[in-house]
């Protein structure tokens, strides 16, 4: 049985994968052949790795309210180095409504709940200013220059789990303190608890997280002494 694939409902737009049948269409649609190429290269990517279809496919962008389309947005290829790529483009008729950047805080959303996914980054032509505030209002910040022109990158926040095991201690503790009949020394007892819980968690995340930051400063690296 084929894996219902996703729909991503924001308060105004619907945004749902395109069907190969409906990038080619796309493609053949296109007056530029830049435009033909780069829509090819995600109708190959989706058709040779379709374990990740949904990392290089279209992704249609539609209204809610009487459901036109007006743009797409898409992802280059799935994680590498615990980042993904994105890039959107809308019809000008929509332009300056805020419907880009509606869009883009959905797909990045749905990129950080795949665990392997850390970073989103972006690359805007150097004169788009449009689209740079776009990723500024998504909280996307400057990464320095890539082949197309300014980079932004977007870090998927930390889980705190020094809270959430404090509130775990809590509970424990006031269950604790019941059967002992003293709710405080059972709370003191889950509090502990949970803040040592909590603190080795926290720190061995945040080790992990600079793992994951040095190994994309070196692609990066990599990729501009190339």
């Amino acid at each position: 049985m084929k894996k219902k694939e996703p729909v991503l409902k924001t308060k105004r737009l619907l945004l749902q994968p395109m069907t190969e049948q409906q990038t080619q269409k796309l493609i053949d649609s296109q007056d530029t052949e830049e435009l033909r190429t780069a829509y090819g290269e995600m109708l190959a990517g989706s058709r040779n790795d379709p374990e990740n279809r949904l990392w290089y496919t279209p992704w249609q962008m539609t209204l809610k309210a009487d459901h036109s389309d007006i743009g797409d947005l898409c992802f280059k290829g799935p994680a590498r180095d615990n980042a993904v790529e994105i890039g959107y483009g809308i019809l000008p008729a929509y332009e300056g409504r805020g419907y880009t950047t509606e869009a883009v805080q959905a797909m990045t959303r749905w990129a950080f709940d795949h665990e392997d996914v850390v970073f989103v980054e972006a690359e805007t032509d150097p004169n788009n200013k449009a689209s740079q505030r776009a990723l500024e209002k998504c909280g996307f910040t400057p990464d320095g220059a890539g082949g197309e022109g300014p980079r932004f990158v977007l870090e998927k926040p930390m889980t705190s789990w020094m809270t959430i095991y404090m509130l775990f201690g809590i509970s424990i503790g006031t269950s604790l303190g019941a059967s002992l009949n003293s709710v405080g020394v059972g709370i003191s007892m889950g509090l502990c608890l949970g803040l040592c819980i909590g603190t080795a968690l926290d720190a061995s995340a945040r080790k992990e997280r600079e793992k994951f930051r040095e190994q994309r400063r070196q692609r990066r690296n990599e990729s501009i002494s190339t």
